[in-house]
């Protein structure tokens, strides 16, 4: 992906901290990016509706709209470090963010641009605002690319072998997408970019396709009529039932219940 710069103003920071008996930082409200860094210990990231645990050499990014929060357990020693800002034309993030994964484990390059970052400090004498935002942008960036390789390579995710069988289970039922999403925990936006990934259809496409397989399998060892047919398998009407058949199968279903019978 070709990222263009956020632009992240005077507000964009790296640190580093050291909790030795738990502790937490926020909430912030707002439009906020944040870059998490587990060095020792874990950590609880809290990102508007979605909850993170991360561990150790596991990093995080986080685009928040309304609220952004971490926490560490009490009696433990944890050390972290992090970049964060205030974007300010950062809407495509905003909208591909659901398309990788949310934390991976921290890659030298990762560790490297952090540890740049932390040692610039706070001040803005000499331009290290502008060397600060180009880290920050170059940390996004390895971020993302490493978070899109391992989506590639990685089997396909529990959430979505659910979602499969949640549709499976009840392609009959009235089903929306966030209903779907809602199921296996995950955002819609991120179920259906992950579905068809993965599985090569949205997964509005996949229940009309269980629809369509037990609906013929129906057809073709039942004696039910088709509009029992259609309505039993989650079709509003038996026209669509129809339809459905026809470019599935070149023929009608009263013609594809005759081939069955004559086979």
């Amino acid at each position: 992906m070709r990222l263009p710069p956020i632009d992240l103003s005077r507000e964009n920071t790296f640190g580093e901290l050291t909790y030795e008996n738990g502790g937490d930082y926020g909430p912030i409200g707002g439009d906020y990016l944040a870059f998490m860094l587990v060095h020792v210990g874990s950590l609880t990231l809290e990102a508007d509706d979605s909850v993170l645990q991360l561990e150790a050499g596991q990093c995080a990014l986080s685009l928040t709209r309304d609220r952004y929060m971490t926490s560490v357990a009490p009696e433990t020693l944890t050390h972290v470090s992090w970049c964060d800002g205030r974007p300010q034309n950062a809407a495509w993030l905003y909208k591909e963010r659901e398309k990788f994964a949310p934390f991976i484990v921290a890659s030298p390059m990762v560790h490297t641009l952090m540890q740049l970052g932390v040692d610039l400090g706070l001040g803005e004498r000499g331009g290290r605002s502008g060397v600060r935002e180009s880290l920050t942008n170059a940390l996004l960036h390895a971020f993302i690319y490493e978070a899109e390789v391992i989506e590639a390579e990685r089997p396909i995710p529990q959430t979505i072998l659910q979602a499969r069988r949640f549709l499976e289970e009840n392609f009959a039922a009235d089903l929306s997408i966030e209903r779907v999403a809602q199921q296996v925990r995950v955002s819609p936006q991120y179920l259906v970019s992950a579905f068809k990934k993965h599985l090569g259809m949205t997964p509005a496409k996949y229940l009309w396709r269980c629809r369509l397989d037990y609906g013929t399998h129906l057809l073709q060892r039942t004696g039910l009529s088709i509009s029992e047919i259609a309505y039993q398998v989650g079709y509003k009407n038996p026209y669509h039932f129809s339809r459905q058949v026809k470019l599935a199968f070149d023929c009608s279903p009263t013609e594809l219940r005759e081939q069955k019978r004559n086979a």
